[in-house]
């Protein structure tokens, strides 16, 4: 079965239909929700939507995300642990020509950690990274 990342920017642009890249956001989750596709998200990635739609406004929707994403069985929730979040400090503070978040680096640890080539995000970060965006503009 392939297994796909999905990051905060396609969670954001998949609920917001104002994002520039909505349309094609749901496109690929279409697409994806036709074959047999294994999702996997962080608990740093549920952190980022939570912030991001902390205002009044948008918390409703960040806590409707969330529960659905934690309750799918077709999306598997991994924690950062120490190791992991070793792992990532180092590629983080060892990458000094890069803008990788913190939160960037635990995705990459988990994605090469589980052979996972593709990211359903328009971060071109993964892309830095070496690893197939799937939104782009």
């Amino acid at each position: 079965m392939k297994a796909v990342f999905i990051d905060t920017s396609a969670w954001l642009a998949l609920v917001n239909k104002t994002d520039a890249l909505h349309e094609k956001a749901k496109q690929i989750r279409n697409r994806f929700l036709k074959q047999p596709v294994q999702f996997l998200v962080t608990d740093y990635i549920l952190v980022e939507i939570a912030n991001t739609l902390s205002r009044i406004p948008f918390r409703a929707s960040a806590i409707r995300l969330i529960n659905l994403i934690q309750a799918s069985s077709n999306i598997q929730l991994v924690e950062i642990n120490r190791e992991i979040y070793g792992e990532a400090w180092e590629m983080y503070r060892s990458r000094l020509d890069k803008e990788w978040s913190l939160t960037d680096c635990t995705s990459f640890v988990i994605m090469n950690r589980a052979g996972i080539k593709d990211a359903f995000t328009s971060d071109h970060h993964f892309e830095q990274a070496g690893f197939n965006i799937l939104i782009k503009d």
